[in-house]
């Protein structure tokens, strides 16, 4: 029965010796070589048959295995010994030799184990150039940026706005937080870009985010990332923005929206840069200069209790007040010019506006602001027919100079209250302008709202078929 057992075991540890993917082999205390496993000899291009039973530097003479030697290392210093070596067929080997020793400490055997890092060499080569390639990625991305930027026309030939340039320019020297604060479509973005081309992150991305346009649900998990399982449909590890921006600029536009409980992890991330992606323990440091967007007052949100006062004087550190389009006159005629040339040359026509066009477009408010101005400019050079844009060719919203032409059938009845009439002649404001723009974004820029809030009054009072942009 004991006999049994024990042919048992040995039969046990046969099995895994010789199923070891790691070459193994045993010596005595004289350097004979007791046994190898497949693996070794596969190593060592060698046949068990070879190598047991014969000393080790008998069969090292005969090139079937390598020198110097972990074994008889091990052998002579009594302790454990490593080497990194080389096989007769080029592939690299860890060799492992430890020493055993029998209960009056006298060295009987000495196990080696060979294991083959060629395969690890070439993942890490591999996973070496995917780091190269991604760095590349975000070389050409930043790259791009620039070459963006830098067909773009930024014009200032107001005070207010040579001041502000003026103020972007210097912020790009160092990293601190910079809040932007405008109307829609003032050119916060742009004025985000140039303190980004300007600073010594330029060479890494930008990447901009709008905090309003993302569901309250997701946000989190886009600006933190997430790990696998951390909620239903996270198959896979993914960094957030904030993670992908590492070395470089992170815009959050309308920061108004942000919601609070993620308002509670970016104030902790600008404190320390550190972060954590959600359903992880393990903090990450991260190296971003964030600039941030809004277009509403965030003071009165922090009274509201809608925006937390310490992100508030966290991210107002320097604050930039991009003036409107209106407060710089002397900006419309060269911006207006700009585009129109753009534009033209795009579709290879040539367009030119009339001097009666010129004016009405001059005294026309801007609600919209630049990004109006702009998108104006495209229609016109698209929808002209002739090489001179005149009055008639003007959308009536200009004409009328920015008042939408609202008609009712018949008197507010005595019985209304005022709540009632405001509420009624926002729902015909936004109806009218929901025929003539179609999208939330669209809407909201002429009307110099926000797109959550235009969402939000259209699904209010049903106009539309609600669409998220």
């Amino acid at each position: 029965m004991v006999n049994r057992s024990l042919q048992e075991l040995a039969r046990e540890l046969d099995a895994i010796i010789d199923s070891s993917s790691d070459g193994l082999f045993v010596c005595d205390a004289g350097g004979r070589i007791l046994r190898v496993n497949p693996a070794s000899a596969r190593i060592n291009n060698a046949t068990p048959e070879q190598l047991e039973g014969r000393n080790y530097l008998d069969v090292a003479r005969e090139g079937l295995v390598l020198l110097p030697s972990a074994a008889l290392e091990a052998i002579k210093a009594k302790a454990q010994v490593s080497l990194l070596q080389q096989s007769r067929t080029g592939r690299k080997l860890i060799s492992t030799a430890t020493p055993v020793f029998d209960e009056q400490q006298q060295l009987i055997r000495v196990v080696v184990s060979e294991r083959d890092i060629s395969e690890i060499e070439r993942l890490k080569r591999d996973l070496e150039d995917q780091q190269e390639l991604g760095n590349q990625f975000r070389r050409q991305l930043s790259q791009l940026q620039r070459e963006q930027l830098n067909g773009r026309d930024v014009i200032a030939e107001s005070p207010l706005m040579a001041t502000t340039l003026k103020q972007a320019r210097r912020l790009s020297q160092v990293d601190s937080t910079v809040l932007l604060l405008g109307e829609s479509g003032v050119g916060k973005g742009l004025i985000a870009d140039l303190i980004h081309v300007g600073s010594h992150r330029a060479q890494q991305p930008m990447i901009k985010l709008n905090c309003g346009a993302i569901p309250e649900s997701l946000i989190e998990a886009e600006l933190f990332g997430y790990e696998r399982g951390a909620f239903t449909g996270a198959v896979a590890n993914k960094p957030g923005q904030l993670e992908l921006a590492d070395k470089g600029t992170v815009f959050l536009d309308e920061i108004a929206e942000l919601p609070l409980s993620a308002q509670v992890k970016l104030l902790r991330f600008l404190e320390d840069g550190r972060l954590t992606r959600l359903g992880a323990t393990k903090e990450r440091q991260v190296d971003v200069r964030l600039i941030a967007a809004t277009n509403r007052d965030l003071k009165q949100r922090v009274d509201s209790g809608l925006f937390r006062e310490d992100l508030y004087y966290r991210l107002s550190v320097i604050p930039i007040q991009i003036p409107a389009l209106r407060q710089r006159q002397e900006c419309i005629v060269p911006l207006l010019n700009s585009y129109l040339h753009y534009f033209a040359e795009r579709v290879g026509v040539r367009r030119q506006l009339t001097p009666a066009a010129l004016d009405r477009l001059c005294t026309y408010a801007w609600p919209g602001n630049v990004r109006e101005l702009m998108n104006l400019c495209e229609r016109l050079v698209v929808m002209s027919e002739g090489p001179l844009i005149d009055v008639n060719h003007l959308p009536a919203v200009v004409l009328n100079n920015g008042v939408a032409h609202i008609t009712t059938s018949t008197p507010w009845p005595a019985a209304m209250s005022m709540v009632q009439i405001l509420a009624s002649v926002e729902r015909e404001v936004l109806y009218q302008a929901h025929k003539r723009y179609g999208r939330q974004c669209r809407i909201a820029a002429m009307l110099g709202m926000s797109q959550p809030t235009v969402a939000r009054k259209l699904r209010h009072y049903g106009i539309g078929r609600f669409v998220s942009e």
